[in-house]
């Protein structure tokens, strides 16, 4: 399956160290289409950003927020799993909560919404069925994260199993965001236009659940660069409430 033969590309090498703590050392990413070797950062943010449609810069900036926050979640649980706390344990039980429920959303915005739309525009029927299907193979491994993240607000002893899937979880997130830039780079660009972008933006806008005002573009703003506000939706409301997201992150993740 595609994410086992991309185990080795991962641009965070996971494993415990002696006392069972998630450790993710940062490595390099090989592009195969290209041979090029990229970080993380450069992955998801190319020099050509800012011409991007605001709707694709978006979705680049989702993707680094969940390749980014999934090993400070993963970090946090394993910290659980050395010295309980049950405060904490249902702050991070409810952050989980949010994030799996933003990444949940942005599937399925792709599969009822983007995806169709390049369909009809006569875009690549492989590169849709790829990430269609990748997709569906993450949608068992969300749903294990997610049932460990509830488990946890009423049993701190899953701990160190959260720790696990949760980088488990992340190797698989990465992989696919990986193959989905590819994608929308490559194959379904020639049908990919501002109008495209813009029905994304508004499906995703009238779909998404009202708590997320608060909460997505703050997370977004939080791992955006200075020129890269572009892909930031509502970003007066994003920096009205930044203080907010980061003392929901401290009491979820720790410092």
């Amino acid at each position: 399956m595609f994410l086992v033969r991309r185990l080795e590309k991962y641009d965070c090498r996971i494993h415990f160290d002696r006392r069972r703590r998630v450790r993710c050392k940062p490595r390099r990413v090989v592009r195969e289409l290209t041979g090029e070797t990229r970080t993380s950062q450069e992955l998801f943010m190319s020099p050509s950003f800012s011409g991007l449609p605001s709707g694709h810069q978006t979705m680049l900036l989702a993707h680094r927020a969940m390749v980014t926050d999934l090993p400070r979640i993963a970090a946090a649980a394993s910290r659980l799993a050395e010295t309980p706390n049950a405060e904490r344990a249902v702050a991070l039980s409810g952050y989980i909560d949010r994030v799996h429920a933003l990444i949940t959303h942005h599937h399925e915005g792709e599969d009822e919404f983007l995806w169709p739309r390049l369909s009809g525009l006569g875009a690549d029927e492989g590169a849709i069925a790829l990430l269609t299907a990748e997709h569906q193979e993450l949608e068992k491994f969300l749903f294990d994260w997610s049932r460990a993240a509830r488990e946890l607000a009423a049993d701190g002893s899953v701990a160190a199993e959260l720790a696990r899937v949760t980088m488990d979880v992340h190797a698989r997130i990465a992989a696919h965001a990986e193959d989905e830039e590819t994608e929308l780079a490559g194959r379904l660009a020639p049908v990919l236009d501002n109008a495209v972008w813009k029905g994304f933006e508004t499906h995703m806008r009238k779909t998404a659940p009202l708590w997320t005002l608060r909460f997505m573009p703050a997370w977004l703003l939080s791992v955006a660069a200075p020129g890269e506000l572009g892909g930031v939706p509502a970003l007066p409301i994003a920096r009205l409430f930044r203080g907010w997201l980061a003392r929901t992150q401290h009491a979820a993740l720790g410092g």
